[in-house]
């Protein structure tokens, strides 16, 4: 995999060389996480995931029941089944360790959602 630099400003993004990756193009997003939030980087490849992730009134990392070796970013809308997402620990910049955080996503044009996260 290649390496990304993410430049941070507190919890937020404020540059990062991943829009121009190829894992970018090929739609895979990646978490990266600083002053406790976890950022979700969605490339314009994965953009139409947006819709189904805005539905959620508050988020959850956890073990994924999606894939293993994976994390699954569970957008909490009420439903008994939410929308969520599975994220290989690959594309990941540091392990999510257990705890009450903030989760933000991302696109390259800036941040579109904000939400309380519990990572279990």
């Amino acid at each position: 995999m290649n390496l990304f630099t993410i430049e941070n400003a507190g919890a937020d993004l404020k540059a990062t060389n991943y829009w121009d990756s190829e894992h970018a193009s090929a739609g895979f997003c990646f978490l990266s996480a600083n002053a406790g939030t976890w950022r979700l980087l969605v490339p314009e490849a994965a953009e139409h995931l947006l819709v189904e992730m805005r539905t959620g009134k508050r988020a959850t990392i956890e073990p994924s029941i999606q894939a293993a070796g994976c994390v699954d970013v569970v957008f909490e809308d009420g439903s008994a089944s939410p929308f969520s997402i599975a994220i290989d620990k690959r594309q990941m910049d540091r392990a999510a360790l257990p705890g009450r955080c903030r989760l933000a996503v991302w696109t390259q044009r800036g941040k579109v959602l904000d939400l309380a996260c519990r990572v279990r």
